[in-house]
C-alpha cells in the first residue's frame, strides 16, 4: 500500500503539469478563434439623469450622450453591434442640491458578457443645478402704433390679468415685467387678437430659459370714432369728351376715402357717405395724365388732413386692323455683278394698331426689303423684313412668309 501511495505521490507533478498544459492548450484555441478585440463605437451612448431633487433644475448639462471603447471577444462585438441600442448610460444627482458637478458617468453593458470598458468619452459630465423659483406677474398691455386721425381705443380687456413664471432662480430673478404687445397701427375698428406673453428685464430684453402659464393671452380693444368725425369716399366727376378715336381705360382717386370733421355732429351724420371732387375736364383728351383737384364741402364741413386728392386718368388708342394687299417687295444691297429674280415680288401685310393711325396708313408708308447683302449666286428662301412709319403699328402677318431669291452672274 505505502508503495502504491509513493508511486501516485511521483506521478501528481506530472498530472499537474499536463492538466494546466491542457488548460493552455484549450484557452489558445479559444483564443484563437474568438480573439479579443478592441472597438471604439462611434454611435452615442444615450445618458439617463437620474435620483434629481424636482425643486432644482439642471441649468448646464456639458453632455447629453457619450462614446465608449470596449475590449471583447469577437462574437461579443457581433453581438454589441447588432443590439447597441441596448447599451446604456447614467448619472445620479441624489443628494444633489445647487451647484456645479463633475460626474462620472456608469455605463450599463446590459446582458453583453464578457466584456471591458476601456474609454467613456467624455470621462466626466459637468452638471449645473439650481433651485426652482415660481413668480406672478401682472400682465401689461403694450399698444404699439398710431390710430388714424379721429379715433380711439378704450380700454382693452384680457382673458387673463396674471401670469405665472417657472425657471432657474436666477432666470425668475431677471424678469421685470410680463407683457403683451398690440399693435393697432390704421386700425379703424375693434379688434381681438391672440398675444405670446414676452417676459422682459428692466432693460426691455427678453428672458430666456423660463415657462410662462399662460403662454398667451386673447387680447380684445375697442376702437371707435370720435364724435363730429366720419369717414367719405371720392367720387370723381368729369366733363367733356376724349378725342375721337380713343377710349378711356380708368380713373383712380387717392387716397379713395378721407375723413371729414364738423363742429355740429348732425352736420356729418346727414351729409353723404362721399364728397364730389371738381370737374376734371377731358375735352379732346388722347393720354394718360394724373393731376390734382379740389374737393367741393358744404359749409361747415371740412377735410382732415390734405385738402387736395389725386386723380389718375387712363386714356387709350381704339385698336383696330388693316389688311394691305399686293405691296412690292424692294431688295436692297445687291452686290455689283449680280442679277436678282424674286418669287412673288409682292405681298400681302395684316396690320393692326390705333384706329386714328390705321386710318392714315397708306401703301407708300410701307417698306417691305430682302437685304442681299454677302449672297453669292445661288438659290435662298428668305424672309422679308417690314418697316412701318409709327411704333404703335404693329405686324400681325406676312403672306406669304418667306420668298425665293435666285442670284447669278
Amino acid at each position: 500500500m505505502m508503495d502504491f501511495l509513493k508511486r501516485v505521490l511521483k506521478l501528481l507533478p506530472i498530472f499537474f503539469t499536463a492538466l494546466i498544459l491542457a488548460v493552455i492548450v484549450w484557452i489558445s484555441s479559444v483564443s484563437s478563434s474568438d480573439p479579443n478585440e478592441v472597438v471604439s463605437y462611434t454611435s452615442p451612448v444615450p445618458l439617463t439623469v437620474l435620483g434629481q431633487n424636482p425643486d432644482y433644475l439642471i441649468t448646464q448639462q456639458s453632455a447629453s450622450d457619450l462614446t465608449i471603447t470596449l475590449k471583447a471577444p469577437r462574437s461579443v462585438h457581433n453581438q454589441i453591434t447588432r443590439n447597441f441600442n441596448q447599451i446604456s448610460a447614467r448619472i445620479n444627482l441624489s443628494g444633489l442640491t445647487s451647484g456645479t458637478y463633475d460626474l462620472v458617468p456608469e455605463v450599463d453593458m446590459a446582458n453583453f458578457r464578457p466584456v471591458q470598458v476601456l474609454e467613456v468619452s467624455p470621462a466626466e459630465i459637468s452638471i449645473t443645478l439650481e433651485q426652482m423659483a415660481t413668480k406672478t406677474f401682472d400682465i401689461s398691455l403694450l399698444q404699439t402704433g398710431n390710430l388714424p386721425i379721429s379715433y380711439e381705443a378704450g380700454e382693452a380687456v384680457l382673458t387673463s390679468e396674471s401670469v405665472e413664471l417657472l425657471g432657474p432662480q436666477s432666470k425668475v430673478s431677471e424678469v421685470n415685467d410680463v407683457v403683451a404687445s398690440v399693435d393697432l397701427s390704421n386700425t379703424t375698428t375693434t379688434i381681438t387678437r391672440v398675444i405670446e406673453l414676452r417676459p422682459i428685464d428692466r432693460r426691455g430684453n427678453l428672458v430666456e430659459g423660463v415657462s410662462l402659464n399662460p403662454t398667451s393671452v386673447t387680447v380684445e380693444v375697442p376702437i371707435r370714432q370720435l364724435v363730429g368725425y366720419r369717414n367719405v369716399f371720392i367720387k370723381i366727376v368729369t366733363t367733356g369728351t376724349i378725342a375721337q378715336g380713343y377710349h378711356l381705360t380708368g380713373l383712380l382717386v387717392n387716397p379713395p376715402n378721407v375723413t371729414i370733421y364738423a363742429s355740429d355732429p348732425a352736420l356729418a351724420d346727414e351729409m353723404p357717405a362721399f364728397l364730389d371732387t371738381t370737374p376734371i375736364n377731358l375735352s379732346g383728351a388722347y393720354e394718360d395724365f394724373s393731376m390734382n383737384v379740389e374737393l367741393q364741402l358744404q359749409d361747415g364741413i371740412v377735410v382732415v388732413g390734405n385738402q387736395q386728392v389725386t386723380v389718375e386718368v387712363g386714356i387709350e388708342a381704339i385698336q383696330s386692323s388693316t389688311q394691305f394687299v399686293g405691296v412690292p417687295v424692294e431688295i436692297i444691297n445687291l452686290d455689283i455683278g449680280l442679277t436678282v429674280n424674286i418669287s412673288p415680288d409682292i405681298v400681302d401685310l395684316y396690320i393692326s394698331g390705333p384706329m386714328n393711325l390705321l386710318e392714315e396708313l397708306t401703301a407708300d408708308n410701307i417698306r417691305v426689303t430682302l437685304d442681299l447683302s454677302n449672297r453669292s449666286p445661288g438659290t435662298y428662301q428668305l424672309s422679308p423684313e417690314i418697316f412701318l412709319n409709327d411704333d404703335q403699328l404693329r405686324l400681325d402677318s406676312i403672306l406669304p412668309g418667306t420668298i425665293e431669291v435666285v442670284l447669278w452672274r
